[in-house]
């Protein structure tokens, strides 16, 4: 049964916010203007200079719980397009945007909750698409443990600066850091690495987790069969993700993928 008739749907870039839309179909759903289009015909485009619109509209299509979903560059504000509403948080929504993305979404998620707004993740949605514990597919080798207390202890020093939520290690070795250019660039990146520079035949691994108090109702993390494909293309032996706290698109193909390319597949907490 649908549930979606209260729900809006605040829509990014990527597949999250189409597979949502498949399961509650009465969702209303919205973007704002210069994001990614999202392939949709019924979508509601707003200007980011008028949150106060959208609040209003919002109340008026009967809404009350919101879901973030996807990725949406930051806005680029036209001060001469500003309504009131927005003007009035604009001192605050400044400041913000030189921050991480966890601060700036934050924010906004407080703007919609003062609003009489539920903010609700897209995992209490879709809860099929995180990992219970332990392994989805593959065996791992010999060194994983060192390799993810290493990683572990890398994410946890980055995580109070907002920079990122994943990092390759191999051997003991930083292969790369996901920055603001995502987790494909990266993967992308280790793919170049020199051999000289890894000599070792035991892949690596790749490991992705929620920063520390990372707010997952709008900013959990995920990844999917591209992901899976260009690890495998980096020459990394494995992914590691933090159980319920990670979005798998297309969990069937990612665990294909993973199979055919002897790659593991692994939901474990922490090190640290």
């Amino acid at each position: 049964m649908d549930v979606g008739a209260d729900l809006a749907v605040i829509s990014g870039s990527g597949k999250l916010p189409l597979l949502i839309k498949k399961f509650y179909k009465e969702a209303l759903s919205l973007t704002f203007s210069g994001s990614e289009d999202i392939t949709e015909n019924k979508v509601v485009k707003f200007e980011f200079e008028k949150l106060g619109f959208l609040f209003d509209f919002l109340k008026k299509s009967g809404v009350r719980r919101v879901v973030m979903a996807g990725a949406i560059s930051r806005p680029e504000f036209d001060r001469n397009k500003l309504d009131e509403y927005t003007l009035s948080i604009m001192p605050k929504l400044s400041a913000k945007l030189v921050q991480g993305d966890n601060e700036l979404l934050s924010f906004i998620a407080d703007e919609f909750e003062k609003k009489g707004y539920q903010i609700i993740g897209a995992s209490e949605l879709l809860p099929d698409l995180i990992l219970n514990p332990g392994f989805v597919c593959g065996t791992p080798y010999e060194f994983i443990k060192r390799d993810i207390k290493k990683a572990d202890k890398i994410l946890k020093l980055l995580s109070p600066e907002d920079i990122g939520q994943g990092v390759a290690i191999e051997n003991g070795l930083v292969l790369g850091i996901e920055t603001l250019q995502g987790t494909n660039e990266l993967l992308k990146f280790v793919a170049k690495t020199p051999a000289h520079l890894r000599k070792t035949n035991l892949g690596g691994i790749f490991v992705k987790r929620p920063k520390i108090n990372q707010d997952l109702r709008f900013d959990m993390p995920v990844i999917g069969p591209e992901t899976i494909r260009l690890a495998c293309k980096a020459g990394l032996g494995g992914l590691v993700v933090s159980p319920l706290s990670v979005i798998v698109l297309d969990k069937e193909r990612c665990e294909q993928i993973a199979t055919a390319n002897n790659f593991f597949i692994l939901a474990e907490e922490t090190a640290n």
